[in-house]
């Protein structure tokens, strides 16, 4: 078998080299097909600000605290804390995150609502409603409650800059029966 010259040997090594890091860098970048990933950060933190749509009730202003940590390229894992005032509904829950293609994620978070009673039967159309002839009694609707609630997610983030990201986001709470509508915006901060 006859070698190449050590210089023809040594000048095809780097050429691939380069290419190799060329693409690497082109990646990692996430250049791809002319749109930009967020950058791969370890951690995120978020500040939620959106709405909850429960059945019955008003439409409510409810905000959130997020966290995710990175744990393969496109999976995270983390928690999350959100809270409906009107409703008095407050939500803690793990999270799984699955980033499929681009800025898209994917949520999955089972944990716990905490439910606070809401006041007469003439304020809520609520299926688990305590209501006076219910043997509720008093005229109140419902009492306080704690119940499992799983979320299903899906967000777009917008990179901006280095650290930052906004991401419009819509949730489905399913708690007791209902489905309950959570959306709004998380305002993200990633090292």
């Amino acid at each position: 078998m006859i070698s190449q010259a050590p210089e023809a040997e040594h000048q095809e090594h780097g050429e691939a080299a380069e290419s190799v890091a060329h693409d690497e860098q082109h990646e990692a970048e996430g250049d791809h097909e002319g749109h930009k990933d967020r950058p791969h950060h370890l951690n995120d933190v978020a500040v939620f600000l959106g709405a909850t749509d429960e059945p019955g009730h008003p439409t409510e202003f409810t905000w959130g605290l997020d966290y995710k940590r990175r744990v393969a390229e496109r999976w995270a894992v983390g928690g999350l804390f959100d809270y409906a005032g009107g409703l008095r509904n407050a939500i803690l829950a793990a999270s799984v995150t699955w980033i499929p293609i681009g800025n898209l994620a994917l949520t999955a978070a089972p944990g716990i609502e905490f439910h606070r009673e809401r006041g007469s039967s003439e304020d809520c159309n609520c299926p688990h409603a305590l209501k006076s002839g219910d043997g509720g009694g008093n005229g109140e609707v419902d009492e306080d409650a704690t119940y499992f609630v799983f979320r299903i997610g899906v967000g777009w983030g917008f990179t901006i800059g280095d650290s930052y990201a906004i991401e419009p986001q819509v949730n489905l709470d399913l708690v007791e029966g209902e489905k309950v509508w959570v959306y709004g915006l998380n305002f993200i901060y990633a090292w």
